[in-house]
């Protein structure tokens, strides 16, 4: 149980814990799998399977094992078959019950129709070449969508799969195209005969090249479910390219293949805020809807903003708008793009109407601040996972927000200097000091006042 807890890779299932008892199996607990088994979904007749959403499967399987293998000490799974293989929400799949399997039939671990026939005849123990074979069925379930030898006699099917001059095996599915029924022969083969099973090095570097090869002509999909496909595929995508806006890239692509992400360190950054003045006069006078309407179409115009000042978009909690620079990306002048993303921001809320509908109550008014320094950035959360930053910084640039007036912008004194460096053509005039709860005094500045001086 220690050395599972320990294993970490994108194609293969977290083991987080588990429940002991002496009289019983132990209880794992796993990270989640939206989809369930891979069992589960060729047995659900809703769901359409092609060579887009197969290969990969296939290929996640060749890794997965293809690790347990290379690992110290090495694992054999010793009962892969589809109801052992998870898939989430993006059609992924990780091998499961690796390493646990106690079932103990005819002298060997494993479930007897995937087993291979040395170990049927128990001229062998589990080995690499035992989980090859195994794969070779797992072959035929995923393109026949069906259990092997279904309907036939049990000890007269192990007999004459065992039997080296026999050599049953199960059928090739009517819809497996021919460069996979080639693969499936070898991993099939008996080890008496003069050629062997491939190794899962080999079985990887074989269904990459079938992934990247064209699709041949005799296993074109039907029109209909061409489209099906096409749109679950597209889905895929979409929900990539939300997981690349919510998130950097690099953190996106650790959350999309399962990695830990660590926290990061930056020793400068500039946090922007933002708040609607009189959100909550506005929110008990306008429906409920109006209110998220109004909201969404001022964030539109922000986020747009943000793409064009090359500004990394943190979250919305409310009314509040917070954004980051020289966070995802080293960025020389962050200070300076955060004061002209603020300004261009400031114009664009006072040229946001409240209600579309009644344009007599006028247009959104906002305070703006901003500050300069230090912060740790992590994800919090596995169920709606957060990507947050975290630090003095954080509460300094909230506090020079909520103490900003109506339709101005206040920086730090820190944030001041850095942009009298960045940028010394624009404008900035000296508030003195305030007051700032939790931080006593603190000399801020007035940031693009028409009548600032240097």
């Amino acid at each position: 149980m220690r050395l599972l807890s320990k294993l970490r890779h994108p194609r293969i299932i977290t083991v987080m814990g588990a429940v002991m008892n002496k009289y019983v199996e132990p209880m794992l607990v796993m990270e989640f799998m939206n989809h369930g088994s891979l069992f589960d979904l060729l047995h659900n007749g809703t769901v359409i399977l092609d060579g887009n959403l197969i290969l990969p499967i296939l290929q996640d399987i060749s890794n997965g094992i293809r690790f347990l293998h290379s690992a110290t000490p090495q694992m054999i799974h010793g009962d892969l078959k589809a109801q052992n293989v998870l898939v989430d929400d993006k059609f992924r799949a990780k091998v499961a019950d690796f390493g646990l399997s106690q079932k103990k039939k005819l002298g060997s671990r494993g479930t007897p129709y995937w087993m291979a026939p040395e170990l049927l005849r128990g001229e062998s123990e589990n080995n690499v070449k035992t989980d090859v074979y195994a794969f070779g069925i797992l072959l035929y379930e995923l393109y026949s969508r069906r259990l092997p030898y279904e309907g036939e006699d049990f000890q007269q099917v192990l007999k004459e799969v065992a039997d080296p001059l026999f050599q049953k095996r199960p059928p090739v599915p009517p819809s497996c195209p021919s460069h996979i029924q080639s693969l499936m022969a070898d991993y099939l083969l008996d080890e008496t005969s003069d050629r062997h099973r491939p190794s899962f090095d080999e079985i990887d570097g074989r269904i990459k090249r079938v992934s990247t090869s064209n699709i041949e002509p005799d296993v074109m999909l039907p029109t209909k479910q061409f489209k099906k496909t096409s749109i679950l595929m597209r889905g895929e995508q979409m929900a990539d390219q939300l997981l690349f806006h919510i998130f950097p890239c690099h953190i996106a692509e650790a959350l999309k293949h399962g990695r830990k992400v660590e926290p990061e360190h930056r020793d400068v950054v500039t946090i922007f805020f933002s708040d609607i003045i009189g959100f909550t006069n506005i929110s008990s006078s306008l429906p409920a809807i109006k209110i998220s309407n109004m909201l969404d179409r001022l964030y539109n115009e922000f986020d747009a903003l943000s793409l064009a000042h090359d500004i990394f978009k943190v979250e919305t909690i409310g009314d509040a708008y917070m954004a980051v620079t020289n966070l995802v990306q080293d960025q020389e002048d962050h200070t300076k793009q955060i004061a002209h993303f603020a300004i261009d921001a400031l114009k664009a809320a006072n040229e946001t109407l409240i209600d579309v509908e009644d344009p007599s109550k006028g247009f959104i008014s906002i305070r703006v601040g901003f500050h300069s320094g230090p912060v740790v950035a992590s994800v919090v959360g596995t169920m709606n996972p957060r990507y947050c930053l975290f630090g003095d910084t954080v509460n300094t640039a909230s506090r020079m927000e909520s103490n900003s007036q109506k339709d101005r912008i206040q920086c730090s004194e820190r944030a001041a200097k850095l942009l009298i460096k960045q940028c010394p053509e624009l404008c900035i005039k000296c508030r003195g000091a305030i007051r700032i709860k939790g931080k006593g005094d603190m000399v801020t500045y007035w940031v693009n006042e028409k009548d600032s001086e240097k």
